[in-house]
């Protein structure tokens, strides 16, 4: 009966086209999806647990660039098939897959890592104009306001995690400008929801590895391999929570009255 009912959800699943294109044709019911809007520091996540589990099964394999997307995949080539096993080939742990997609009923566990909507805006302006996304003669102010990659999409984006979540369905949240505040806290305890339990050297080493300084010496040894030859822009930012202080005014009241709402319902108090 149990593998009658995996069948026909297979077969729903490859059937229900408006989220088939965020799913591995592979995917598992197991399956854990690192969820966020672009430039909410989930690269940072994938290296503190992929370090985590290194360090934790003594694993000798570097956590680069390069091998990130090997031991947690992202979803951007469409519904491909995934590797069946979990991070650095282990068959009893999970696949972990990072994914920018909008809600989909079908990450029955989620990891949702959200960030402050006047930090997200003006770090994902940067990196879509330096890499060729936008235009170089938009402005920070007219992207804010654009519809389909200013402050509305990230508040759709966000808003359709909180207000969708259907019965069964697992999502954890953690913010942004709680990892920098204390790393080695909330890292244990998303481990912990994973089902591990680090000790205190792992988690400081863990940190240690995916630490800014080290994530942007592997960023120029790996870019020619992970992204595009551009040293006027860093993939790896400043790492701090900056609350739109570089906005103007303006751009910063604009981007609060639109996102009131739900950022208050994330814990953030404009």
């Amino acid at each position: 009966m149990l593998q009658k009912n995996m069948q026909h959800l297979k077969g729903f699943l490859l059937k229900d086209n408006r989220y088939d294109k965020a799913l591995p044709k592979n995917h598992m019911l197991e399956d854990i999806f690192l969820v966020s809007y672009p430039k909410s520091g989930n690269t940072w996540l994938r290296f503190l647990i992929a370090n985590a589990l290194k360090f934790h099964f003594g694993i000798d394999r570097e956590v680069n660039f390069f091998t990130i997307q090997d031991i947690i995949p992202g979803m951007k080539d469409g519904n491909s098939s995934l590797s069946p096993s979990g991070p650095f080939g282990i068959l009893t742990i999970p696949r972990i897959i990072k994914s920018h997609a909008s809600y989909n009923p079908h990450y029955h566990r989620v990891i949702l890592l959200v960030r402050d909507p006047r930090d997200v805006i003006t770090s994902y302006y940067f990196y879509r104009k330096y890499y060729g996304l936008e235009s170089l003669q938009t402005s920070l102010s007219s992207f804010i306001r654009d519809s389909e990659s200013g402050v509305n999409a990230w508040k759709l984006h966000t808003e359709s995690w909180f207000l969708r979540k259907k019965q069964g369905q697992i999502i954890k949240l953690f913010t942004y400008e709680n990892f920098i505040e204390d790393t080695q806290k909330n890292l244990n305890d998303l481990m912990n929801l994973l089902g591990f339990k680090l000790d205190a050297l792992t988690l400081d080493k863990a940190v240690d590895f995916s630490s800014k300084e080290w994530m942007r010496k592997s960023e120029l040894k790996h870019t020619s391999t992970y992204l595009n030859q551009n040293r006027k822009y860093h993939f790896v930012g400043k790492a701090k929570a900056a609350r739109g202080e570089p906005l103007l005014e303006e751009d910063k009241k604009f981007i609060e009255d639109q996102t009131r709402d739900i950022a208050k319902m994330i814990g953030y108090e404009y």
